[in-house]
């Protein structure tokens, strides 16, 4: 009787908690398909929907740019970050080595501030190197400001694989890439991917440098969905309906990849 209890109340709680957590995307999308009040031509279904919020927001060629560039700045920031933090974690998390900790305590303090505090010496350094509104500018952004993340969360991975396995292809003669690309990685994989996933968000979602190093030729996804809000007006309907389809392609790709981030994740909980 007191598991069955804990049970209904341990659902009651997780139905709360994605009623919450579900509420703001339900009410974005109606929004974005509330039909406008005049002008265009009106899709309505018999719920009283209209798809004319989205059609607006696609024939915008500078938000699709934006998108692109969205893309092209999470693929290449997360590709870099994962070929420097992948053998940094691994030689931290395996061998012992003189100032390690001083290191590692480096590395965190590059996560210590809030994005707001060191964004105005990142931009005096960016024009000086004329980096400013460029691709490049921000993926390097991104790479100094994730490198952290994938660090600490690859380094948690590797501390968890057996040290036996990795004793056993030192002695059979492999060396420390061998290891890590022929033993270690292959045990870890989805820990990769699903710190690959967390970065690429970030990269995705990230406004604050985004907007302050660029905003001008060079735009991502969030700058772009700015410019449905004025001085003295919101457009709330297409900023709304941008919104949803800046959402979409997380939405999907954490549909795709709920497994594996999930046992990426988990993999420091539950050993094989």
């Amino acid at each position: 009787m007191h598991s069955r209890r804990n049970d209904w109340l341990r659902t009651f709680v997780l139905v709360v908690f994605c009623l919450i957590w579900v509420a703001p995307i339900v009410y974005i999308v109606r929004v974005a398909l509330t039909p406008p009040l005049s002008g265009g031509v009106e899709v309505e279904t018999a719920l009283g929907l209209s798809l004319d919020n989205f059609r607006a927001v696609l024939a915008r060629p500078e938000l699709l740019k934006a998108l692109g560039n969205s893309l092209v700045i999470g693929i290449a920031s997360t590709i870099i970050i994962l070929l420097i933090a992948i053998p940094a974690a691994f030689v931290c998390a395996t061998h012992e080595f003189r100032g390690r900790e001083t290191i590692e305590a480096w590395i965190l303090s590059t996560r210590m501030l809030p994005a707001f505090v060191v964004v105005l010496p990142y931009f005096m350094l960016f024009r000086t190197v004329h980096l400013l509104d460029t691709l490049i500018g921000l993926i390097v952004m991104h790479v100094i400001v994730s490198l952290a993340l994938a660090f600490f969360m690859l380094r948690s991975f590797f501390s968890e694989l057996p040290r036996e396995i990795l004793e056993a292809s030192t002695m059979e003669g492999a060396g420390q890439f061998r290891t890590l690309f022929s033993v270690a990685l292959p045990q870890m994989r989805a820990g990769v991917v699903a710190t690959g996933i967390m970065v690429f968000i970030f990269s995705w979602n990230e406004l604050a440098f985004a907007f302050t190093l660029a905003g001008g030729a060079v735009k991502t996804g969030p700058v772009a969905i700015l410019s449905f809000m004025a001085f003295q007006s919101v457009q709330i309907a297409p900023l709304m309906a941008a919104a949803s389809i800046l959402v979409a392609p997380i939405a999907i790709l954490l549909i795709v990849a709920q497994k594996s981030l999930i046992r990426g994740l988990s993999f420091g909980a539950v050993k094989a």
